[in-house]
């Protein structure tokens, strides 16, 4: 019988602490939406707790045009097709004039004829989300096989139309939710291999674009991630390594009534997330009315 009552006992603990990280996730949960629906234009979220796969989700699975967070898909393809041999990280891609894209990155002022390793546009591409490496790389490594390896690793809402990013609404998507999947599974090592996750991570941590999710964090908190901007589209997609706490966040804004109030919005759901991680019970960045 006191076997029985052990028993019984460590049942009961048990159930106890369930109920608790319930409602610990469901607090967050409340906070996000609260944040998401009472400002203008759409906010989606996703957040993954890396120690034992929780979620809390809001509107993940709304299709965004994900701008510069397409990059990490086309990213995974050419670690892909390295670890196939198809590719090598040390081949040199010519770049020509019709391979120039406008906007983020440097390649496009440098002269049509240089060549790049696939490394360096790799580089380019994550952390100064250069468009002219983006459009290289996804030339050279195909859009069709980009987005069957999206399916493959289960992002069902996932692809890319369009080597132009500037010139890629209604063509490219994403959601959040796929995101968070992708970012999981890399943070796992579950892409491709453990190297080419490592390597991955590796590049995203030397981000140089950092108005998003490490924004309002302590500059000692380790963050790998991708932005996306567009006119009125702001997005981020990232790891965040807290001590023994890791988590994997996702925030896709469109619409906003101004172009700073995205990136804004980012950072302070970021944040939120944080103090929530921390167990703070409010936020010192507060919300934008």
């Amino acid at each position: 019988m006191k076997s029985l009552g052990f028993l019984f006992g460590i049942i009961w603990i048990g159930l106890g602490i369930s109920v608790f990280a319930s409602e610990k996730y469901e607090s967050l949960r409340q906070t996000l939406e609260n944040f998401a629906y009472t400002h203008p234009g759409n906010i989606s979220i996703s957040f993954e707790d890396l120690t034992n796969n929780h979620k809390v989700a809001i509107a993940e699975d709304r299709l965004f045009n994900p701008a510069s967070v397409i990059k990490v898909p086309v990213m995974v393809e050419v670690y892909r097709q390295v670890a196939q041999r198809k590719l090598s990280l040390d081949d040199r891609i010519v770049m020509r004039r019709s391979d120039k894209i406008s906007g983020s990155g440097t390649l496009q002022y440098q002269r049509a004829g240089n060549s790049y390793t696939v490394r360096q546009l790799v580089e380019q591409m994550i952390t100064i989300s250069d468009n002219t490496a983006t459009y290289m790389l996804i030339e050279r490594v195909g859009k069709e096989n980009i987005n069957r390896t999206m399916r493959e690793l289960g992002l069902k809402n996932t692809m890319i139309g369009s080597s132009d990013l500037l010139k890629a609404e209604g063509l490219n998507f994403s959601t959040p939710g796929d995101m968070t999947t992708l970012l999981t599974k890399i943070y796992r090592g579950q892409v491709i291999n453990r190297w080419a996750s490592e390597e991955m991570l590796a590049v995203m941590g030397r981000q140089h674009v950092k108005w998003g999710i490490p924004k309002y964090l302590p500059s000692q908190v380790r963050v790998a991630n991708k932005t996306g901007t567009l006119a009125y589209v702001k997005n981020d997609a990232g790891i965040v390594f807290l001590d023994n706490r890791p988590y994997v966040i996702s925030v896709f804004t469109s619409k906003a009534p101004a172009r700073p109030f995205g990136t804004t919005w980012v950072a302070q759901i970021s944040r939120i997330i944080y103090d929530w991680r921390m167990g703070e019970a409010e936020s010192e960045y507060g919300y934008v009315n």
